[in-house]
């Protein structure tokens, strides 16, 4: 995903299969790139693209990946870890372009002028949300993430990722915790992998069914609504069929905000 703030370098979210499609559409400019990267987590389907972004090769431009460290890894080493010559022939230091790392943490910080603020969601390893806000507007990217009670919300925990143990300020009502981070946003984009059923049959996967999804939409009165990391099982029609069944829950709870299932090349002007 890329977000396009006025007057500002460009802000490419993961690296997936879809960065280098961006790739050639950035080598087609004859000035220079600067552009920041957010890496939400490092699980295959969200750098595997990083290898294969042409612009990266290119002398002249300039790429900051953002992303948090792992335990006994930071980020510079997990990037190039992956370009390692046994996975690729070319390392991350014989690339072109000027690449830097940047570690973040949870909390808030600015760049560019845009205040961005993290929070870990609850997904194997560690993953960020992220929140950007410039000039009063707001959008949260949630790639990967999933409720934190189980659905019939009998009070224990939903996943069975403790991660209790492995963030300080996760606290029992992580789940208040959460809406806020969201709370007010003008575009949100949240993972919505399963229909109810399948979920049951995924709890601890790390990914959300779309009833979840829209309800902390209404609980967060976000503005409009995107349905993200779609099964890759699903085909068009299921994909659909779940836009269609989340925007009738939407219509349920009287809250019939704008909601549409991700698409390549999709476009939306706040």
């Amino acid at each position: 995903m890329e977000i396009q703030f006025p007057g500002k370098p460009r802000f490419i979210i993961d690296a997936g299969s879809g960065i280098r499609e961006l790739g050639k559409e950035l080598l087609q400019s004859k000035i220079p790139v600067k552009a920041y990267i957010f890496l939400t987590h490092f699980h295959w389907d969200h750098i595997q693209g990083l290898p294969f972004f042409k612009p990266a090769f290119k002398p002249g431009n300039h790429f900051i990946l953002y992303g948090c460290d792992e335990p006994d890894v930071d980020l510079t080493q997990i990037i190039s870890m992956q370009m390692n010559p046994i996975y690729f022939p070319v390392a991350v230091e014989d690339m072109g372009a000027k690449v830097e790392f940047r570690t973040a943490k949870e909390g808030a910080f600015e760049v560019e002028g845009v205040t961005i603020r993290t929070q870990f969601m609850n997904h194997p390893g560690y993953t960020f949300g992220y929140r950007f806000t410039y000039q009063g507007k707001s959008i949260i990217y949630i790639s990967d993430n999933e409720p934190y009670r189980r659905p019939n919300d009998n009070g224990e925990p939903a996943a069975g990722i403790s991660l209790e143990d492995r963030f300080e300020n996760f606290y029992d009502n992580k789940e208040d915790q959460f809406i806020n981070f969201i709370s007010g946003a003008d575009l949100l984009i949240h993972d919505t992998q399963y229909f109810p059923h399948e979920y049951e049959e995924r709890i601890t996967w790390g990914h959300s069914p779309y009833t979840y999804t829209v309800d902390i939409a209404v609980k967060a009165r976000v503005k409009q609504l995107v349905l993200f990391h779609h099964d890759p099982d699903h085909d068009d029609d299921t994909v659909d069929k779940m836009a269609e069944l989340s925007r009738a829950r939407l219509n349920n709870h009287n809250y019939p905000i704008p909601c549409i299932a991700a698409k390549e090349g999709d476009v939306i002007v706040l």
